[in-house]
């Protein structure tokens, strides 16, 4: 078929209504077939009608060909999309970003893929070379936001989200983006001010009536949290964001069965995709633990981790981990260049998730003298610039024996830079768990910090990593042999730490703590070299919303509920004890 026969095609389909279109161009396509321009102009006519599926087929075989046009990869992965089979849809959108790596709505379909495939860390990365490319598509920019709000650190960025505000300030949707991060943030009246102006904008809006109960929710309002939602739960579908704060709320409210039976017809419905349903599913698995049904609970967290199970690769943690000890010794440590003491006084708490980090943070933000920066991505991003300064990724962390000074200055001041970006305070607590990997480079930017480790019984650390909802880069939560392997990993690099990284750490055992916290709390505020303040015993009052699995425990006194959880799971845990056999089970 030449050009011009193209091009008259075209010029007869875009004049005519869309049924006389769709017949024109399947008449076409049963005599050429293998018409890619024919198949994207049939595709760009069903598309807006919701029936992409009944060319699926056509659309995928022509996508995956070495010269697919982009405009049929695009409609291909939809059409994957739309059928839920969103692996596939992953795989077109890879093969379309490498043969047309330019073109921002393949890095959107990209994106959404690995959303829907529940990897929303590396989703955020398609969004942004999306966004490169195309910066002022408000969808991009939409989706863009949302992968902030998924990734998985804290505080949540929040700078799509007010840009999109600035941009269409009229939009229901984007003032419940601002609102969700700024509840996990802890700005609780200026999140509920956003979802009551979504609520204005759109009263049917179920993702700004479930983010106002949230708010509600953190600010210990349970009642009227469950009010805000009682009639969308009266409905026909209740969304995934108004089921999930209900059954929280419910929870909250001592009403577990209202709780569980909502969980288990949002489930029933089929409704969502890949990451909303495991993320029910996980839910649900904790609420029959609470009802003393353990091994429904067990069987809900295994099909529920299926979603990132075999993403991690223990072999190269290890790896990882041999190398930084290689690298960084009590010979070399000494050596090597450091940074000026930072302005304020770093207390890196640091140790496996699930361990009582969040609870400690909690506690000692309760003291006058410290704040509590959460999760922050200040190390990470520092230790990425310091290994970008001393040569190539590839060769990180051995590279780090030829750091400079320069470099180390350079990292140590985007470190306080990130921190001071929200928090002020002569203590602040850094509370990122897996910063014990990097307490070897810690000590050359931060040279004044203090580190508190958290060390709880392995198999109760484990059973309750293996309970949560973690991104897909923690998939290590998801696996029990892989559990155990990062968790032997985690004691074994710590032992290197304490013996030369040279800062001074102070052990903390969980168990210990929450029996006895008088005594524990007092050992760490002298570590600390702060006085004594009986605020920290009644941390559970503050209005502070800890943005992490533990938001809801740590506005609870101090208890020992947790101490032996994994023994109901005796017999389904066996995996993790060979993963774990050079441990004790004491810690």
């Amino acid at each position: 078929m030449g050009r011009r026969e193209r091009l008259d095609l075209a010029a007869q389909v875009a004049d005519l209504p869309a049924a006389d279109a769709e017949k024109l161009l399947r008449k076409h396509l049963k005599k050429r077939p293998r018409d890619t321009e024919a198949l994207a102009a049939l595709a760009e006519v069903l598309s807006p009608q919701g029936r992409l599926s009944e060319i699926a087929s056509a659309l995928v075989s022509a996508a995956m060909k070495a010269d697919a046009p982009a405009l049929v990869i695009i409609h291909a992965c939809q059409a994957a999309h739309d059928r839920r089979e969103y692996e596939a849809a992953r795989r077109i959108a890879v093969h379309g970003t490498t043969l047309h790596e330019d073109v921002a709505d393949l890095w959107l379909a990209r994106g959404r893929a690995e959303v829907a495939t529940a990897n929303a860390p590396v989703a955020a990365i398609s969004f942004e070379r999306a966004h490169e490319l195309a910066p002022g598509d408000m969808s991009i920019l939409a989706a863009l936001a949302d992968a902030d709000l998924s990734r998985g650190a804290f505080p949540i960025p929040d700078k799509h989200a007010k840009r999109l505000l600035e941009l269409e300030p009229e939009v229901a949707a984007h003032h419940v983006r601002l609102g969700t991060a700024l509840r996990f943030n802890d700005h609780l009246e200026k999140a509920e001010a956003a979802f009551r102006r979504a609520i204005e904008l759109d009263p049917s809006l179920q993702s700004a009536q479930a983010g106002l109960a949230e708010t509600l929710e953190s600010a210990g309002q349970s009642e009227a949290a469950a009010s805000q939602l009682a009639e969308i739960m009266s409905g026909p579908k209740p969304s995934f964001a108004v089921v999930s704060a209900w059954s929280r709320i419910q929870q909250q409210l001592g009403d577990r069965s209202a709780a569980i039976t909502a969980m288990e017809r949002y489930l029933a419905t089929q409704q969502g995709g890949l990451s909303h349903r495991s993320n029910m599913i996980m839910r649900l698995g904790r609420a029959y633990e609470q009802a003393g049904r353990p091994d429904d609970a067990f069987r809900c967290w295994t099909q529920g981790n299926s979603a990132h199970k075999g993403r991690w690769d223990p072999d190269a943690r290890e790896k990882f981990v041999d190398v930084m000890i290689d690298t960084l010794n009590a010979d070399t440590i000494e050596t090597l260049p450091k940074a000026a003491p930072s302005p304020f006084t770093p207390v890196l708490v640091v140790g496996m998730y699930r361990s009582g980090t969040t609870l400690t943070e909690q506690i000692l933000s309760a003291h006058p003298s410290i704040a509590a920066a959460g999760e922050s991505p200040a190390m990470p991003k520092a230790v990425k610039l310091l290994a970008t300064e001393t040569g190539p990724l590839a060769d990180f962390p051995s590279s780090l024996a030829n750091v400079s000074q320069e470099a180390v200055d350079l990292a140590a001041s985007a470190y306080v830079e990130q921190i001071h970006s929200h928090i002020r305070g002569d203590f602040i607590v850094d509370k990122l768990p897996m910063n014990y990997l990097n307490l070897g480079i810690a000590s050359l930017l931060l040279p004044n910090a203090r580190v508190l480790y958290l060390v709880r019984d392995p198999m109760d650390t484990a059973i309750s990593c293996y309970s949560q909802s973690f991104t897909s880069s923690m998939a290590f939560t998801a696996d029990l042999d892989h559990l155990g392997r990062a968790i032997q990993q985690e004691r074994r690099i710590m032992e290197h730490w304490k013996g030369c990284c040279g800062l001074p750490i102070h052990e903390i055992r969980y168990e210990t703590m929450v029996s006895e916290p008088d005594q524990t709390l007092r050992g760490v505020l002298e570590f600390l070299g702060l006085p004594w303040n009986e605020s920290v015993l009644e941390f559970h009052k503050s209005k502070r919303v800890a943005a992490t699995p533990s938001m809801d425990q740590v506005r609870k006194p101090i208890n020992t509920a947790a101490i032996g959880r994994a023994a109901k799971f005796e017999t389904h845990l066996q995996p993790l004890r060979d993963a774990m056999s050079s441990l004790r089970t004491d810690g």
